[in-house]
């Protein structure tokens, strides 16, 4: 019935080719979006030989970079009426991070990436709170590049790890693993933002 379609089985190579054809855009927008889950992965394939790790590092750098600068102008020219707007599940950190923007001013602008929960509200409430513009300009962009290092590392360390584990697996089985780990990745995400 559907054999027009003549749809052809997926091999590992198809998914080699479409991540190194694509990995680099996914990697890009998935920074933009949520950051370490897509880094962790796209390291993990830098050490499997299909992506290359200082480009990895490089396009999670440059995502990184640009969403918490949008983020904190938004914060800056919409003040209070950008937080009254935000979902439920962002404002239940304003505290969190507010308070840590109080008790460590410079230092959560270096590290706020690595704190669960605050990653997406940080760069606004910097905004909000009149946090200086011209250090934020250069602080971002050096924090984005510990973080994007840090995270590709673990990610490619990671990779190490199962590169041992895949050696005697069939490329069947290699897709299923690939398929559970993005299930489980999605599940993660979906409970980070949803189920706290």
């Amino acid at each position: 019935m559907l054999g027009w379609l003549r749809l052809q089985p997926i091999t590992l190579d198809m998914i080699i080719a479409f991540l190194r054809q694509y990995g680099y855009w996914i990697l890009f927008i998935g920074t933009l979006l949520e950051g370490e889950a897509v880094v962790i992965v796209a390291g993990a394939l830098a050490h499997a030989g299909v992506l290359d790790l200082p480009l990895v590092i490089f396009v999670s750098w440059l995502g990184s970079t640009l969403n918490d600068q949008v983020l904190y102008q938004l914060g800056y020219r919409y003040g209070e009426r950008l937080l009254n707007m935000l979902p439920r599940f962002l404002r239940r950190h304003v505290g969190q991070a507010e308070g840590l923007i109080r008790r460590f001013g410079d230092w959560v602008t270096l590290f706020f990436r690595f704190i669960y929960g605050t990653r997406t509200i940080t760069p606004i409430l910097l905004g909000v709170h009149r946090y200086p513009a011209q250090r934020y300009l250069w602080m971002n962009p050096a924090a984005a590049a510990v973080w994007a290092a840090a995270i590709a590392g673990i990610g490619y360390a990671l990779g190490a790890s199962l590169r041992s584990l895949l050696k005697s697996v069939q490329h069947v089985q290699i897709v299923l693993l690939l398929l559970l780990i993005a299930v489980a990745l999605a599940y993660w995400w979906w409970h980070r933002r949803h189920g706290e």
